[in-house]
């Protein structure tokens, strides 16, 4: 119900009690953003600085060169996700319109988002959900979808550990 209710609010329905919608610049981005989100489990950060040359839908792929723990990793593309990235046009090569490439703006971009999520789920009733939460969402929905190991889930999520799963 909750996913429903926060799509409800970024398709710019009104929140109860409420006269407007939230108002959300980007909203196509956002929705993006939730979507890969859970589709592939990766992080907030890794999402909005992707680069149009780290996509191979070819290969159903997305290739990490700079993630959390440092590590390089490639994370599998759900159908759902590989529509959504091929629908898409990336200007100047970016996929999200946030980050210009200046990481002296990476913690002030993944505030900002941050803070636009909190926000949306807040309207949707679901004000104690924080964005990394759709990270667990997305591993949750690999052990129940697929036939992945555990191991395979843990590489795909870029746990260095097992017990990073439980």
């Amino acid at each position: 119900e909750e996913e429903a209710a926060i799509r409800l609010i970024m398709a710019g329905e009104k929140q109860k009690g409420k006269k407007r919608p939230l108002g959300m610049r980007g909203r196509e981005n956002l929705v993006l953003l939730f979507d890969l989100a859970l589709e592939t489990g990766m992080r907030l950060r890794e999402m909005f600085t992707l680069s149009a040359d780290q996509i191979d839908l070819s290969r159903s792929t997305i290739f990490l060169d700079k993630t959390k723990n440092g590590d390089k990793r490639q994370v599998p593309l759900s159908s759902v996700a590989i529509k959504l990235l091929s629908e898409r046009k990336f200007d100047d090569g970016l996929v999200f319109p946030w980050w210009d490439g200046n990481t002296a703006m990476l913690r002030a971009v993944t505030s900002l988002l941050s803070r636009q999520f909190a926000r949306i789920f807040d309207a949707a009733g679901s004000g104690d959900l924080h964005f990394h939460d759709l990270r667990h969402e997305a591993c949750s929905r690999m052990y129940e979808r697929t036939k992945l190991s555990d191991l395979e889930i843990a590489k795909i999520m870029g746990w260095r550990s097992l017990k990073m799963a439980l």
